[in-house]
């Protein structure tokens, strides 16, 4: 369920607009205990009141257009990821104005409408800093719940306000200015004009990932710099360098930077190439089917589909921490397996979906 209204997230994308024109500082208005109240009940009726089945700071900061971010709880545990969610909005502006949060949560767990008794002081922003990480709810997928990541993604993207949208995971850190490069690239292309609104491209952002401890670059030429240095490297080089080498990250990487963002090749979509992309709010959805780990972000619907693929230039993400087999819960396999033969299904049912098309996901 959507606990920020589409009409207030409208709202806030106002107000957003003005504050940016004027600076946060200045615009800023308290969120005051009355307002939080009010938004806790709210939410809290949304969650008894509606069911639907299914079929950090960091990145609000390094994305300066609307954010739509999918919540995934345990059902005891709303009551706490709402708290938190109303914690975020009132201690940070950019948040609470521009971004709006879905809750996603199992339908046959155990409810808790009261407030777990450790829960920190609400007042006191410290907290998000100090022990936000410290009330992680479960790891890495295991929950006792298949971790439904491509329901999340669809909620997400569903309850977007925009014409294009940019699907990544929550830990994943937009190079610096890419919402108003893609915004400027948009317009000199003309892409929100009537004739190209039913253009089959989505626009590929190159994914990489640093240590833990390094630093995450905002620019191209820092990060080139980091991938010289070995510090920084391209997304999934140890644990699946086939989803993602297809990039063609060596002739990105060998193109310096310039000053504006442009197409700077195509790629041909090949199996099992996951890229992360900019595409508009009406390509194909993830299959919701596909839970856990593996074969989840399917792109190949993309290809079939006709859609074509352009790497833009100086636009990427970055991941904080190096994937690594051990990284992951101990019944990945498990996951990928179940998910494996499912992608098999899924194949032949994109033939009968795609009749006209010549294209095969493999």
């Amino acid at each position: 369920m959507t606990l920020l209204s589409r009409l207030e997230a409208r709202k806030n994308q106002r107000h957003q607009r003005d504050a940016t024109s004027r600076g946060w500082e200045s615009s800023a208005r308290v969120y005051h205990e009355t307002e939080i109240q009010k938004d806790r009940a709210n939410m809290m009726r949304s969650i008894h009141q509606s069911s639907v089945l299914d079929s950090s700071d960091m990145l609000s900061s390094a994305w300066q257009g609307p954010i739509s971010v999918a919540v995934f709880s345990l059902t005891e545990d709303v009551p706490l990821a709402v708290e938190t969610i109303l914690h975020l909005r009132r201690c940070y502006q950019n948040i609470r104005y521009n971004t709006s949060f879905h809750l996603v949560y199992p339908l046959n767990g155990p409810t808790n409408n009261a407030l777990p008794s450790s829960y920190p002081n609400v007042n006191s922003c410290d907290f998000l800093t100090d022990n936000l990480q410290k009330i992680s709810l479960g790891k890495n997928y295991a929950l006792g719940v298949a971790y439904p990541n491509n329901l999340l993604r669809n909620v997400a993207r569903r309850s977007a306000l925009t014409d294009f949208v940019f699907m990544i995971d929550i830990e994943m850190v937009p190079s610096e200015n890419l919402h108003s490069e893609f915004l400027q690239f948009s317009k000199e292309k003309k892409l929100f004009s009537e004739s190209n609104k039913d253009d089959k491209t989505v626009y590929v952002v190159p994914a990489f990932e640093v240590k833990e401890d390094g630093a995450i670059p905002r620019t191209k030429s820092a990060l080139l710099q980091q991938v010289e240095a070995m510090e920084a490297r391209p997304f999934y080089f140890e644990l699946c360098w086939k989803c993602q080498k297809h990039t063609d990250y060596e002739a990105w990487q060998k193109e310096p930077p310039s000053k504006k963002l442009d197409v700077l090749f195509e790629v041909l979509w090949r199996d099992p190439w996951e890229p992360f992309y900019i595409g508009r709010n009406n390509v194909p959805l993830y299959d919701e089917r596909f839970r856990q780990y593996g074969f989840n972000r399917i792109s190949c619907e993309l290809h079939v589909a006709g859609y074509k693929f352009s790497v833009l230039n100086n636009a990427f993400i970055v991941h904080r921490g190096l994937k690594t087999p051990n990284s992951f819960h101990k019944d990945k396999e498990i996951d990928q397996d179940r998910n494996r033969i499912l992608f098999r299904q899924f194949k032949v049912e994109l033939k009968e979906k795609y009749p006209d098309s010549s294209r095969k996901c493999y």
